[in-house]
């Protein structure tokens, strides 16, 4: 049986599906390029200077659990601005428009105001997401945003892009959990939120941390699991529209399960976990609060802005894939998993390596009569 199971989890699978969802070279490179493009015109642009101190990378990128871009749905690298306006005298509007000026000289017709940040599309697949931030309220943070102690993104894990086998992207993850285990060490930060005309608080750098340790704790597929459901809502279940992003990356972060060792396995018991959990507010069609993690005061409900109704619809769509995934999991074959998995994933998801170019079949009926070619088959 230990076998069978070890068969069915189907890792080479999963590694050609998250492979295949993955950032694309090209999109990394775009991504790379136009990161540190913009970096480099914020840092040296004179309208900002006297208020900008630093940038920093933050978002699923920097974490490792974002997907492949597409038109519909660009890859985005969030680029964090630090600056030095202080809270109790600039108002959350005016730190967010302060910008503006910068993206007209530079962006002049690709960016967007969005609620805590300015979208720039810097390519069909790729956009940027600027974000402001207040000064930091720690001395010791402030230092080390200012002489670039923190660890900053590189666009892929590890000391080269990872070839071959996917799971050595894993053990390139994991050697950079190693590496940010301590992240959860610096201060919160302040982004202004113009359509509510307040700061709000938000850790990206503990958002970091935790998910390093949630990879170290998991073989390093922690990150697959968020990536593989990320993927199921996109392309799978889109509807209802949230959550979605990062709040539903802190929903997989919640009922993710400890020590597993596998996608498949990590998957089922975190979709199973999902649909558990949440019953009672999904039968009531309200919204569960999820605290943001590393903010205590005031806290931050990372669920905010989904609807019950929403979150209903979302909790009956979790609750079939839960299902779907038990079957795969526990199928007869290699191929009924496979195929039940791609059911569930989509057509990323490999065929049974015996019905490549075929339509995988689930499940096997016996004929009621001999075979009998049709004549105008062979006219």
């Amino acid at each position: 049986m230990a076998e069978k199971e070890r068969v069915l989890e189907l890792p080479t699978y999963f590694d050609d599906f998250l492979r295949d969802t993955n950032p694309t070279p090209r999109q990394r490179e775009v991504m790379i390029r136009e990161h540190g493009l913009l970096r480099e015109r914020l840092m040296n642009d004179a309208s900002l200077t006297k208020v900008l101190l630093a940038t920093f990378i933050q978002g699923s990128q920097r974490r490792f659990t974002a997907n492949r871009g597409s038109n519909d749905h660009p890859c985005d690298v969030d680029v964090v601005a630090v600056t030095n306006l202080p809270r109790s005298r600039t108002t959350a509007a005016h730190a967010h428009q302060i910008f503006q000026p910068f993206l007209e000289r530079h962006y002049c017709g690709r960016y967007a105001a969005q609620d805590r940040s300015w979208c720039i599309t810097v390519d069909n697949e790729v956009s940027i997401d600027l974000v402001p931030t207040s000064e930091p309220d720690s001395t010791e943070l402030k230092e080390r945003i200012l002489t670039r102690s923190l660890q900053d993104w590189r666009g892929e894990p590890g000391e080269k892009p990872a070839t071959g086998d996917f799971r050595s992207l894993s053990e390139a993850v994991l050697q950079d959990a190693r590496r940010d285990r301590d992240f959860d060490k610096s201060e919160p930060l302040w982004i202004p939120d113009r359509k509510l005309l307040l700061w709000e608080k938000t850790h990206p750098l503990y958002l970091i941390g935790w998910t390093a340790r949630r990879n170290e704790a998991t073989n390093g597929h922690f990150i697959h699991v968020v990536r593989s459901t990320k993927w199921w809502r996109r392309e799978v279940e889109p509807l209802p529209k949230y959550p979605k992003g990062y709040p539903l990356e802190h929903l997989v972060g919640e009922c993710c399960p400890a020590g597993f060792q596998t996608v498949a396995s990590g998957l089922v018991g975190t979709l199973e976990e999902m649909a558990r959990r949440y019953a009672t507010e999904a039968e009531r069609k309200e919204t569960p609060f999820l605290q943001a993690r590393g903010i205590t005061d005031p806290v931050v409900d990372v669920m905010r802005r989904v609807s019950g109704d929403d979150f209903a619809g979302f909790h009956g769509r979790v609750s079939a894939a839960a299902r779907l995934a038990r079957q795969a999991l526990e199928a007869e074959s290699v191929q009924e998993s496979a195929a039940l998995w791609g059911k569930l994933l989509g057509d990323k998801f490999p065929m049974p390596r015996s019905e490549k170019g075929k339509a995988p079949a689930i499940g096997y009926r016996k004929p009621e009569h001999p075979a009998r070619p049709e004549e105008s088959r062979f006219a």
